[in-house]
């Protein structure tokens, strides 16, 4: 499974990629939205991780 952690990692990676001066505008463009896409998984992803925790302790 996906973890926040690891999307974290990706994220940073594509946005370094995006950030590269040798690629056209509009590579950079998807590059970045990716590296959006990841950094929300992310958070998704913790705040899921938040909620099960606080079930396991309200049984």
């Amino acid at each position: 499974m996906m973890t926040a952690a690891r999307c974290k990692e990706l994220a940073n990676h594509y946005k370094a990629l995006s950030s590269s001066p040798d690629i056209s505008e509009s590579r950079a463009f998807v590059l970045g939205n990716i590296a959006k896409s990841f950094a929300g998984l992310a958070g998704q992803l913790d705040r899921l991780d938040a909620m099960a925790r606080d079930e396991e302790t309200v049984k």
